[in-house]
């Protein structure tokens, strides 16, 4: 079963080479590697060219600056010929024998539409492991799995999971957002119809806080992931049961922003008026509140209910911790 690798390469020179090699060396190699070249101005391009020279598994593409999700999905494309899809950034690198872990539990397990696997974030020298306990979940307990936001959920990376390509087949990144794998990995286990396995295995190294990576924004800018839900909605008009699924995962984010917002006064009087008026359009909306806690549960209501009192409430509480 061919896998296609799908690494969109921009300005990331220093970490290229090891990027590619840890593709290239794995044990699997049945194997697409299709390079992007996303108008990086140093010299990736080459080296992409370099490594299409030597290895007839590699295809490199060359195009006009347009970022993440448009890298991608120039390569999407390119993968026809493959019943299996990946994706890799292409500053992060793998673990020796991930894919064919991953392939070789596809191949004997038909019921699983996707599988995914653990990683390590590496900041410097060091590295801490993120990874998930063995199981399999049916698509709706996935899906419950992705939006209940725990320390145990699916996580929204799509580099941290092999598909099998019929399930995304058509489907595409909005291009120009900075949330492009939320809504993605939404969509593509609410078209699955089979099931999620993980494995508890760390394959992916995960490189955060380089200079000139997203990470290192403390206070995350949300409003691209709701125009990409918003987005998603009008793909679905008419599915009652995915407008569920989505006003789930705004509410869920909006809920964990405004908690951040609460630590920050500066952010919160420059950026509640743009969330509230969000909270207000998505509480009209059916959605499900998947917190396990009964204390959480009430909160998310209380919050949904009414926005200002629960921010009102929090920061007093704060206060009042902080003074003892």
């Amino acid at each position: 079963m061919k896998l296609a690798v799908i690494v969109p390469v921009y300005k990331v020179e220093p970490y290229l080479h090891q990027c590619i090699d840890s593709i290239l060396s794995q044990s699997y190699r049945d194997l697409k590697v299709i390079l992007v070249d996303d108008g990086s101005p140093d010299s990736c391009g080459a080296i992409c060219d370099e490594y299409a020279e030597r290895d007839s598994r590699v295809q490199v593409l060359h195009k006009k600056n347009g970022g993440l999700s448009s890298a991608r999905n120039a390569a999407l494309p390119h993968t026809e010929d493959c019943p299996l899809l990946t994706f890799v950034d292409s500053d992060d690198w793998l673990e020796p024998g991930i894919y064919q872990e991953a392939v070789s539990y596809l191949q004997g397990h038909p019921e699983v539409d996707i599988l995914g696997y653990g990683h390590n974030k590496v900041l410097g020298s060091s590295s801490t492991p993120c990874l998930m306990p063995e199981m399999t979940l049916s698509r709706e307990d996935a899906l419950e799995s992705y939006l209940t936001a725990s320390k145990l959920s699916i996580e929204a990376t799509v580099w941290s999971r092999v598909y099998r390509r019929r399930v995304v087949e058509g489907l595409t990144f909005r291009e120009g957002s900075k949330w492009e794998d939320n809504v993605y990995s939404l969509e593509a286990f609410y078209r699955s119809e089979g099931a999620f396995h993980a494995l508890p295995i760390a394959g992916y190294n995960y490189r955060i806080q380089r200079p000139g990576a997203i990470t290192t924004t403390q206070l995350p800018d949300l409003r691209d992931l709701f125009a990409d839900i918003e987005e998603s909605i009008k793909r679905h008009t008419g599915d009652a049961s995915y407008l569920a699924y989505a006003n789930t995962l705004a509410v869920r984010s909006l809920w964990y922003h405004f908690r951040l917002l609460c630590r920050t006064p500066e952010a919160y009087e420059t950026e509640a008026k743009d969330y509230l008026a969000m909270a207000y359009r998505l509480r009209r909306r059916p959605f499900l509140n998947h917190f396990r806690s009964r204390s959480k549960r009430i909160k998310f209501r209380l919050f949904l209910l009414s926005p200002k009192t629960f921010v009102t409430a929090r920061r007093a509480f704060s206060k009042l911790k902080n003074k003892h």
